[in-house]
This record gives structure tokens, sequence and C-alpha cells, in this order.
């Protein structure tokens, strides 16, 4: 109690509910950030104007930005760049911001006012699959991606656990009830939505605290660029221990979440106990003296899990219980939920209990249309019956690397949802679950957010002069390709390509390594053929990272075929063409681990050490290899459902884990036509679930990166794999 007493008093009147610097001076040093060679050229000067509005044009040598607020301003730099100088700034920290060699002037001068006065970005899961050893480098420079793609409402989890801490021994839990409830790092999130308990923790101290600190510059940072970070609050999640400390509270097992074993399973507290608004004040206040608060806390009290009572009086008043704990907390709160269960439960979700549970919450509460490049919810219900929505794009599950995205239905649906939803339709926004290898898709949303009659045919026009610096026709032909070609299908869960997925000797034997491409070699080969061919360019960390995508679609794709011809020797008996398939099947992997390696943002090994990295003891470092290990591959203990959900093409893990797996299933079908007999897949599944999670303890080193560049990779392997 003395450690506690000590923390708040330290924290007590630190933070203040926001730090806002002025709009004009937080734009400045986001310039001199990003475009530090061009930052003295360009003038920003705050203006009086209705919404977010930005106004771009040139005075003498200079460049003026006008606009409204700091995010105004930033998404007018954007603008700016990439429209007249040809530039592209990637979410990756380490991807260089490639200016050309005389700044050019504006060609015309440029306005425009947001359509929407909220954009929204981020998932719980992002924390996960792309964040959980994130250090203030990486997350300096993402929050200033957000602010020149303008998003002004970014989910904010980091540190959240330094609060639960506090909350939960200010609520009579011991240290160990506490810090053993946590899971590893990477699994935070599913600990967050109330999935799963304990796997892989606890957490030390050391990481609470490390991640309080960064959590501050986070919220500083966002809210000094004009955005409003959605925070936690308390969503019913119990830890174990409650139980014994409060035995007559309402407190209930959750469901069975992806065969976690009953060890790791979650417990929910009632809303309508007395303890549940003990709790969510509690919560409330600490995390508000750690972080300060915007007022917009991020509560989904039944992701993918079963409402205890699916009456619509339960809902209802779940709901309403939820939502007076949070006005009595802090009586300006307004409650965001991500409404993903819609979608994923629809069989129990019907329209009368999801109506029943919104209407719950009489004030403010924002909902977030979840997946609507799948499934657009509002058409289900009314428009949410009302209530202040967020279209949303998904676009991505588990962090997987498929190319994927229909962008012209994309254009269409937004379009649409604009017209039609209704004035309760109040924002845009990007739910992807983890950074993936379609970029384009998700920086067009946003786009489209200030620019709503931008056709996708304009945006790639945009975007590929970015991705050549304005140089290059041949890349602009590649892109337009690529936007009628790959760029036509949605992206779905468990995509992959069969690198990725376990052995087998037909189909594949994963729900979550599906590879649903519809588009052939040849556009993939004609795209790349065309970047290959580009001048000027060779330099462009845009360019580079097209060059290595469309390269690793290309061999990717052209594993199954490898297989399935691997398949055909072994029922024809012909052992000669078996080993020989096996070997070029074992070459194609290396040249994918080759040519993933000259872009660190694809590594394995960086991965791994990024994790040791917010280590704080050897022992730390090594639990938290495992954990990062884990998420990508068996996710869970080894043989539950969620294996390979996190898959990715990424070089290491290429080499390390899916080579080492084909290679044991090559080596299995052979030496059983060596021996005349049968080859038992299902022995072979059993004995490689075995490795898989050996593998998530071992401590090897994995495939460093190359310095190589992708094109120089891509030109020697255009013509082995392409056809």
């Amino acid at each position: 109690m003395k450690r506690i007493a000590l923390l708040m008093a330290a924290l007590t009147g630190i933070i203040m509910s926001s730090w806002g610097a002025g709009g004009r001076e937080a734009a400045t040093a986001l310039a001199r950030r990003v475009v530090p060679a061009i930052a003295h050229r360009i003038i920003f000067e705050e203006i009086e104007a209705p919404g977010d509005t930005f106004a771009i044009s040139a005075r003498g040598d200079k460049v003026v930005i006008e606009g409204s607020s700091a995010q105004a301003m930033a998404v007018g730099l954007n603008n700016y760049l990439r429209r007249d100088l040809g530039v592209s700034v990637s979410w990756y920290a380490d991807m260089p911001v490639q200016l050309p060699a005389e700044m050019v002037l504006l060609a015309k001068p440029y306005r425009a006012r947001a359509a929407v006065d909220r954009r929204f970005f981020l998932n719980y899961c992002t924390f996960g699959y792309t964040m959980p050893f994130w250090q203030w480098e990486e997350w300096e420079h993402f929050i200033d991606w957000m602010a020149l793609n303008g998003i002004n409402l970014p989910l904010a989890m980091t540190g959240q656990e330094k609060a639960w801490y506090l909350t939960w021994k200010r609520i009579g839990l011991t240290d160990e009830e506490v810090l053993g409830s946590f899971t590893g790092p990477a699994h935070l999130p599913w600990h967050w939505m109330n999935n799963v308990d304990h796997f892989q923790g606890p957490l030390s101290f050391e990481w609470l605290d490390r991640q309080e600190a960064l959590q501050r510059r986070i919220v500083q940072r966002e809210r000094e660029l004009g955005m409003k970070p959605v925070l936690a609050a308390f969503a019913g999640h119990a830890p174990v221990a409650l139980k014994k400390h409060f035995p007559d509270a309402k407190i209930t097992l959750r469901d069975d979440w992806a065969g976690f074993p009953m060890s790791d399973r979650c417990y929910f507290l009632d809303p309508s106990d007395p303890l549940y608004l003990q709790v969510q004040k509690t919560y409330l206040a600490i995390q508000d003296s750690l972080f300060g608060t915007d007022h917009i806390y991020g509560i989904d009290p039944f992701n993918e899990q079963e409402s205890p009572d699916w009456s619509e009086e339960f809902l209802h008043n779940a709901s309403a219980g939820i939502f007076n704990t949070l006005r009595a907390a802090d009586p300006k709160a307004q409650w965001l939920q991500m409404t993903w269960n819609f979608y994923n439960d629809a069989k129990n979700w019907t329209k009368p209990r999801m109506k029943a549970f919104l209407e719950g919450v009489e004030g403010d509460d924002l909902l977030l249309d979840y997946f609507c490049d799948r499934a657009e919810i509002w058409r289900r219900n009314d428009s949410y019956f009302g209530k202040p929505f967020i279209w949303c794009y998904l676009g991505n599950f588990g962090g997987n690397t498929m190319m994927a995205g229909d962008i012209a239905d994309v254009d269409k649906k937004i379009s649409v949802a604009l017209r039609e939803a209704g004035p309760n339709l109040v924002g845009l926004g990007g739910t992807l679950e983890g950074f993936d290898v379609n970029p384009v898709m998700h920086e067009y949303v946003l786009a489209k957010a200030w620019n709503p009659d931008m056709g996708s045919d304009e945006w790639i026009e945009q975007w590929a002069r970015s991705r050549g610096g304005n140089r290059s026709d041949a890349v602009v032909k590649a892109w337009r390709l690529l936007a009628d070609s790959v760029y036509v299908q949605r992206c779905g869960v468990g995509e992959a390509s069969l690198t990725n997925a376990r052995p087998c000797l037909d189909e594949r034997t994963g729900y979550y390594t599906r590879d649903n491409h519809k588009y052939g070699q040849e556009p993939l080969a004609e795209v790349l053929d065309l970047l290959l061919s580009a001048e000027g360019v060779e330099d462009n960390a845009a360019y580079q990272y097209d060059v290595m995508n469309v390269t690793r679609q290309l061999l990717g794709n052209a594993f199954t075929p490898l297989r399935n011809s691997f398949t055909a020797a072994y029922r024809a008996g012909n052992l000669k063409q078996a080993r020989s398939i096996a070997a070029r099947m074992d070459s194609l992997l290396l040249d994918l681990d080759a040519l993933m390696a000259t872009n660190p943002d694809f590594s394995m090994s960086r991965w791994i050490a990024d994790a040791r990295r917010c280590a704080a003891s050897p022992q730390e470092a090594d639990a938290f290899e495992q954990n990062a290990r884990t998420l990508l591959t068996t996710w869970s203990p080894p043989d539950l459902v969620l294996n390979d959900y996190g898959n990715r093409q990424w070089s290491g893990l290429i080499k390390s884990f899916y080579r080492d797996r084909w290679k044991q299933f090559t080596a299995a079908v052979i030496a059983a036509m060596e021996a005349g007999k049968p080859f038992d897949q299902d022995a072979f599944i059993k004995q490689l679930k075995q490795w898989e999670g050996a593998w998530t303890e071992r401590r090897d080193a994995l495939t460093p990166p190359s310095k190589l560049r992708a094109s120089d990779v891509a030109r020697t392997l255009r013509h082995r794999y392409a056809p």
C-alpha cells in the first residue's frame, strides 16, 4: 500500500486533460520532423474556418499552408507532399521520406474541408500484431503519420496495465494476483478485450512503469496535434482473484475462447453489481491522473463472447448500467464501441437485441461500423437507430501479408454511405488488425474523408506519383494495372500464400491460411516488369517497397503449383520427380526469405530484437521472445484453433519456420515413397504440432536484415519464377 500511496502522490496534479500546443507551432514542429530539409520553406498559418479546413498557396519561394487547426495544417502538408512533390510518407518509422532534388511550388492553390468530423484509426488487435514492442521512436513517427492523414480519434491503449494495477490494488488484490492476471505483451489486446488471462504472463513492475511513461508521451503528442485519444474504461473484465475478495459479487466465468484452458479463462462482473461502479470510478480517476482524458472511452463488454443473458431487458440494462457508471465517474464521458460482434455473432445479435442494447445508452455514445469493406451493419439496423457511427475499413487480419482490397468497391461504399446513411454518420476510419502490405487502401479511406468526390482512379494516379517521386510513367502504369487486376477483391480472414500454411498434399490444412486470390501471375509479372523498367527511382524507399511487395506476392503465388506438382509426383510414384520438385520448393522459400530481408519492417529477427529490448532482465527477455514468436505462429498453446492466424511473409520466419515445416513434409512424403507406404498426413501433423510448440521456445538467431535493394534481388528472381 505504501508503494501505491507514493505513486499516486507523485502523479496527482501532474497531468492536465490536454497539453495542447498552438496549432501553428505543432504543425511547424511536425514538418521539421517529417521533412526537415524543406521545413524552412513551409509557412503555417491558423485561420478561422468552419469545420476542419486547410488551404495551400505559394508566397514567393515558399509554400503557405493555412488551417483551422494543427490537424488541418498537417493534412494540408501531406497533400502538398503527395500531390505536388510526389512524396509518400509511410507509417513505418525507418522508411525514409524521399524528397525531390528541387522543391516544387504549387501548380495551383488548393483548398479542402473535411466531409466528416471524426476520423478514427486503429484496432485493439493492432497493439498486438504490430505495436506491442514499439518504443517512442516508432510511436512518434506513427503519430505524425496519423496527423498527416487527418486522424483525430486514435485508439490509445498503451500503458493501461499500470492503471489497472493501481486500481485492483486499491480494491484489495495483492501484487501477485494483479500481475499474474496479465498476459505477455503481444497478447495484451485479448486480455483487454476479456478473452484471455495469464497466458505467457506475468508482467513485471518495470514493464508497467515503462509503458506508463510511453503512454504519457503518446497522448501528449496526439493532443498537441489536435487528436482526442480514446482511452480504456472498465468493461467488466475481472481478475479471477476478485471472486475470492468479493464472494457475493455477481462474477461469472466467461465462455471458452479459442480453446484456451480453464486456467486462462476470464471472468465478468455484472454491471448491475455495486462493485462495478466502484471499479469504474477508481480506474477512471487513476487513469485520469496518469494520462489525462478527452472523455472518450472504449468499452466492449461482449467482444467474441456471448452475453450471459440474451433477453432484450438484460441487454438494455447492461448497457445502461455500464454507461451510468461511466457518467458517474466522468460526467462528460462518451462511450465508443466497436460493434464487431454485430458482424461476428450476427446470429445472436438480432436487430431487436441490437436495438435494446444500443438504446440502453441515453446520452453520448459513438459506434464503429467495424468491417464495412465486408458487411455494413448500418444497413441492418436503420443506421444504428439514429446513433452516431463511423464507417470503418478493416482490410487486414492478423498482420497477414496478402495483396488484397477492392478499391472501387470502397470508393462506392463510402460515397453511398455519405449520401444515404443520414446525419448520424459522423466519420470514416480504419480498424486494421495489423500493418500489412496494402497501405494504398488504408490511406485512400482517410483521404476520402477530406475529398469525398475523389474516385479511385484519381487516387491511384496520386498514389503512384508519390511512389516514384513524380519521375516515372512506368510506375504510374504499374499501379493502374495493380488497381485493375489485383485490388479488385476484398480482404478476408486468414489470407495467406500456401508458403505460410501447414504442409499438406491437397488444398490446405488451416482455416487461417487460405489463399483466396483470384488474380493470376501474368498481371503481377507485368507490374513487376513495369516497376523494374522505371528510371531514376532506385533510391526511393516507397518504390523499393512496392518492388519487394509485388515480387513477394509473385513468389508466394508460384508456390502452390509447385506443391501440386509434388503431390502429383507422389501419387504417380515418381520418386525422382518428387525429389526434384521438393528441391525447387525449398529454393523458392529461400529466395523469398532473401527478398524479404531487404526490408527491415518485414524481419522476424527485428521483431524478436524489439521484444527483447523491452525486457528488464535476461529472464524477461527470453519470456518476451517466446511471446513474440508465439503470436505469429501457434498464437496460443499448440494445437488450438488460432494456429497461424498471425502468419506473414517475413524474413527469418520464412526460413526458420515455414521452410522447416515444408522440408519436414517433403522428406516425410519421400520417405513414405521409398518405403512403399502411403503418406500418413494425420501422423505428420501430430508430430509437426509438437515441433511448432518447441520452435516458440528456441532462441536461435534468424535471418538478419540485408543491405541489398529489393530491385536488385527482384531482377534475379523475376526470370526464375514469373510466367
